[in-house]
């Protein structure tokens, strides 16, 4: 308004001084020769005073500009003198900082942080701004109240012209990016660190390892891996939760991170398994006793009973060790190894170690094709069953059938469980295969059952690991409900080795089992360590004949004299016997007056394809009658 109102006057005695003049030169009364110089030093006193509240008016709208800039921006500004002192901040700046204009006015540009004054930093800023004029980047620096703030900050410096010399001002503009930063390291920890126990996950595991042996050299040629598992964590996680089994995982890594040398990588690379690196400069130069030594720590550390919801739980583990480049020459042949040791530590029995021996394991280059293609089996469903016939021969007629798995090839081969039941033993892979074929025989029953077709009980094998799963009770429970099987039609073919590893265990679990009405049967007897006493005290409702007593039975006096013990002692504590392998009449007749009436083999039928079990049955029912 002020601006309007000194162009208004301007004009006006711009009017007024030009009325005069016409009136001058229009009145003959006055003299001949006016002295005009003063009305036009007026006239350019005007111009003069125009052309200055122009430039003002210029002024003060770019001031305005300025102040509504510095007060409605987001983003923090600062502004600073040649020295780096401040001499003016927004709003924005303290609603981000906490510093309010009075703290900082007069004060010096710094670069905070929780060890201190970044003066190093300060330095490389100044640098580039006298070198470029310009400077960009992400910092941390810390609020008025002491917590740190990441921000995206950005100082330009501007020059302007002044009479003498030129004006330096610095420019900083920065905004918050406290919350990306802090979302990017918890991406960056969630991709190095495993998020139940903090340690490093398998990623960086190998990634150290794969350091580690590259940096072997003549000073330093080795190093030494541990694998570590844990015994029958699945039992915490089934009977306690997984928070409880997450709360002990902790308690876990806790123990070796404090027992074990801090220059150790520690690693979480399983649901419970654990490996330890230990680095060339620690371990080049000790001998096997250090190694030991270290996997005794590792094992000492389980001793003692965990605290979990209350309850003291006394848990076991087992290691396995390799050492480079002893056992292999590369990181993923070296694991390979570590892990081979830990699988044999963990059939050895509980809270032990075993080295990898070349002699007992071999790493075959195909063997992880064969794993990948047994677990792509698993999860295609790609295995099928076959049915033996299981027959009395005291009365003729069928008594039932054991389920045999095949795993058909493309090319129209079959491999039989010889071939691959080991590996999927090996791998882990045996518990997975066992329930889907759980699932697939009850689905099979159940349909025949519609059917109404007669086959008595059916025999699946378990395997040791399996029948050892407190779990089993659980999936057999939800198994038979789920596809409406009664439970006297199921029979679970159990090992030896699966009753001498544990016999307290497998007391309980057989009593549970036999508690749903599954029965006991138990496989290849005589070629194992079972105890006499075993059998008496287990619920076993069939022993079965191995078929390597029974090829020679027609021929071999002692492998008689063995069957016939074991039929009379079975009679003695009321368990049934099926004798395997069975391909003659004589080694049937033989068996029968043995009294072992129960028999299967290719003597009697071979493994039949389930849907040529209804028509095996038809025919088996037509012969009894017309006989």
């Amino acid at each position: 308004m002020r601006f309007f109102a000194q162009v208004g006057s301007i004009i006006l005695l711009m009017q007024h001084f030009s009325s005069a003049a016409s009136t001058a030169v229009s009145n003959p009364t006055i003299s001949q020769a006016p002295n005009i110089a003063p009305l036009l030093l007026l006239i350019l006193l005007a111009i003069v005073i125009l052309i200055g509240a122009v430039i003002y008016y210029q002024r003060n709208q770019k001031m305005t500009l300025l102040d509504a800039l510095l007060s409605q921006s987001k983003d923090g500004i600062w502004v600073s003198d040649e020295q780096f002192r401040i001499i003016e901040i927004n709003n924005a700046f303290s609603e981000i900082s906490g510093y309010k204009k009075t703290d900082v006015l007069g004060k010096k540009f710094k670069a905070l942080t929780q060890a201190g004054r970044d003066k190093q930093l300060e330095e490389i800023i100044q640098q580039e701004l006298s070198n470029d004029g310009y400077w960009s980047g992400e910092i941390w620096n810390l609020r008025r109240d002491g917590q740190p703030y990441a921000i995206d900050l950005c100082i330009t410096k501007v020059t302007t012209p002044r009479f003498a010399k030129s004006s330096v001002r610095y420019v900083g503009m920065f905004s918050d990016v406290t919350a990306r930063k802090n979302n990017e390291r918890a991406m960056l920890k969630l991709t190095t660190k495993d998020s139940i126990t903090g340690l490093s996950n398998r990623a960086i595991f190998i990634e150290s390892l794969e350091k580690a042996i590259k940096a072997c050299n003549d000073t330093y040629p080795s190093l030494l891996i541990i694998f570590i598992d844990i015994d029958n964590f699945k039992k915490i996680n089934d009977s306690l939760g997984h928070t409880i089994g997450d709360v002990l995982l902790k308690e876990v890594a806790c123990r070796l991170t404090d027992s074990l040398n801090s220059g150790f990588t520690i690693a979480r690379i399983g649901a419970d398994e654990f490996a330890v690196l230990v680095p060339p400069y620690l371990y080049s130069g000790k001998t096997v006793f250090f190694a030991k030594k270290t996997a005794d720590i590792v094992l000492q550390q389980f001793k003692t009973p965990f605290m979990l919801d209350g309850f003291e739980t006394s848990l076991t583990a087992c290691c396995g060790l390799a050492i480079y480049p002893d056992n292999a020459y590369n990181c993923e042949n070296l694991m390979r190894s570590a892990n081979s040791a830990l699988n044999h530590a963990k059939k050895m029995g509980r809270n032990t170690y075993q080295f990898f021996d070349k002699d007992r394991h071999t790493l075959d280059p195909t063997e992880l094709t064969k794993e990948s293609a047994l677990f792509r089996a698993i999860t295609n469903n790609e295995f099928e069953l076959y049915f033996q016939p299981k027959f009395d021969a005291q009365h003729n007629q069928l008594y039932g059938f054991e389920a045999l798995v095949r795993w058909p090839q493309e090319d129209g081969s079959i491999i039989i469980p010889d071939e691959f039941i080991p590996l999927a033993e090996q791998n882990g892979a045996i518990i997975p295969l066992t329930q889907l074929l759980m699932e697939q025989l009850l689905n099979q029953l159940a349909q025949w059952r519609k059917q109404s077709i007669s086959f008595g009980n059916v025999a699946i094998n378990i395997s040791a690991l399996h029948f050892q799963q407190s779990s089993l009770i659980e999936t057999l429970i939800d198994n038979l409900a789920k596809f409406d099987v009664p439970a006297h039609c199921l029979e679970l073919e159990i090992t030896e080795s699966a009753m001498m590893d544990n016999p307290e265990f497998a007391e309980q679990q057989m009593k549970r089992i036999k508690s749903i009405g599954v029965h006991i049967a138990l496989d290849d007897f005589g070629t194992g360590h079972s105890s006499l006493s075993y059998l008496k005290r287990f619920p076993i409702d069939t022993l079965k004949i191995d078929k390597s007593f029974v090829k020679d039975i027609d021929k071999n006096e002692q492998d008689r004299n063995i069957t016939a013990t074991i039929v009379r002692l079975a009679k003695y504590l009321d368990i049934n016997v099926v004798a395997e392998g069975v391909e003659t009449e004589e080694q049937a007749y033989m068996l029968h007056i043995m009294g072992c009436h129960f028999q299967q083999g290719y003597y009697y039928c071979k493994p039949l394809k389930a849907e040529q079990v209804s028509e095996f049955i038809n025919d088996t029912l037509e012969n009894q009658q017309s006989s």
